[in-house]
């Protein structure tokens, strides 16, 4: 539903709503919507776009976005509003959970904390709303990803940091073709497993470059690259400056000589 990232946000507040059968308009709003459906279920329009949704379904409506919706029963919903800043958003979204239950008391707690407001209450908003977030990234992951490809990418990140951990070695863990092992990862992660075992590489590096406690080819070694020339190839092809460049930053800033 979102990419995963960090963003900045404000809550402008977290409601129960309901109503009964019969098409309505809604006109464009200054904030985006975040729902979670308690009862009912429901077609939205817009343009020439459809949308349809259940009960337990989670549905994202942006900033700027008139709609019609369809109600075919009555409906109870939990909403918040917020604002996105610099927000890209121009489509609506829906996700169907696997375990609904975890959303109903996330949703239900953060409109509880928006009447209440207490001591704090907007550090409280801000841990809830990530945390449905982040538990829709979680179960968006299990529901897209086949076992064979949840189990070559565990393998990957309990053992990037061998050397020996190759495509080939994955492919043998897993029990599939090398060939068939990069068709799961194309299909489903849209990028190569080296492509994905080298960004694992790379952000366990900068995490050891940033402590200025290791030297580069220390780095690319605990990192589980082979080849320190490689390393410094690929990571200047990602970063724009050289892990000697950010090394010799990191060395300054710990205040060693």
């Amino acid at each position: 539903m979102f990419d995963g990232k960090l963003f900045d946000f404000k809550i402008d507040c977290a409601l129960p709503f309901s109503w009964e059968k019969g098409r309505a308009y809604a006109r464009a709003r200054s904030f985006d919507a975040l729902s979670f459906r308690l009862k009912g279920n429901a077609d939205y329009y817009h343009e020439k776009k459809h949308y349809h949704v259940d009960k337990n379904d989670i549905l994202f409506v942006p900033a700027n976005y008139d709609y019609v919706i369809d109600p075919h029963c009555s409906e109870q919903v939990l909403v918040i509003h917020f604002n996105i800043k610099n927000s890209c958003f121009t489509e609506m979204k829906t996700f169907t959970p696997t375990n609904p239950d975890v959303f109903e008391r996330s949703f239900s707690a953060i409109c509880r904390v928006w009447n209440n407001k207490p001591t704090g209450y907007a550090y409280k908003l801000a841990e809830l709303f990530y945390g449905i977030l982040e538990e829709i990234e979680i179960q968006k992951t299990e529901n897209d990803t086949s076992p064979k490809l949840q189990k070559a990418i565990n393998f990957m990140q309990k053992n990037f940091c061998l050397p020996e951990t190759n495509v080939e070695a994955v492919a043998e863990h897993v029990g599939v073709s090398t060939v068939y092992l990069r068709k799961i990862f194309n299909k489903n992660m849209h990028v190569t497993p080296i492509e994905y075992l080298r960004e694992l590489r790379l952000d366990h590096a900068c995490e050891l470059l940033k402590t200025g406690y290791y030297s580069v080819e220390d780095v690319a070694t605990l990192s589980g690259f082979s080849d320190a020339k490689y390393f410094s190839i690929t990571y200047k092809k990602r970063k724009g400056v050289s892990p000697s460049k950010d090394f010799k930053k990191a060395f300054s800033h710990s205040g060693q000589t």
